[in-house]
């Protein structure tokens, strides 16, 4: 009986490090975490995906409400029409991320790299995107009300919805469009 209640605290803490600590490879709910893969409509609302590698992955229509996908690699993903609202992406890689019309109202990209990425339509009501990297990212109808964008960089290759002012949301530009 000692020995049970000395292990249930190491073991508890080891379900918590694998758990936040994910490998490639693991399914939820049918889709399997891991590069390319194809999961549309995937329902990984709440999941812990931090750093997970998604590189590539297409996830259209994908419901990841409320996930944490902090410094995950997403680059070149498809999450089209995905709902990522209060989804933690602080850090994540979505360079070239395929975002049309996705919902990210209340969502954390803080330090993500959007760089490329498609965004037309989304909603980013409430969103932080502080100190993120936007160069040559299109945000053309992009929902930007209340959207936290101090700090983020942009350049000439950027596309906004008319009338939106990038230096009065406290953006900020890089003459050099070529460099990431």
């Amino acid at each position: 009986m000692i020995k049970r209640l000395h292990l249930a605290p190491v073991l508890c803490s080891l379900c918590l490090y694998l758990n936040s600590h994910q490998a490639s490879g693991f399914d939820i709910n049918g889709c399997v975490i891991e590069p390319f893969t194809v999961c549309g409509g995937a329902q990984l609302s709440g999941s812990n995906l931090t750093d997970a590698n998604l590189l590539g992955a297409v996830m259209t229509g994908a419901d990841l409400k409320g996930a944490r996908l902090s410094e995950a690699n997403l680059s070149g993903a498809n999450l089209s029409g995905a709902d990522l609202t209060n989804t933690k992406l602080f850090g994540a890689d979505l360079s070239r991320a395929i975002l049309f019309q996705a919902r990210l109202v209340a969502t954390n990209l803080g330090n993500a790299n959007l760089s490329d990425a498609n965004l037309e339509f989304a909603d980013l009501e409430g969103a932080s995107l502080l100190n993120t990297n936007l160069r040559g990212t299109n945000l053309g109808g992009a929902n930007l009300t209340n959207a936290a964008l101090a700090g983020a960089t942009y350049d000439g290759k950027t596309i906004f919805t008319t009338g939106f002012d990038p230096a009065a949301a406290g953006m900020i530009t890089h003459d050099n469009v070529d460099s990431p």
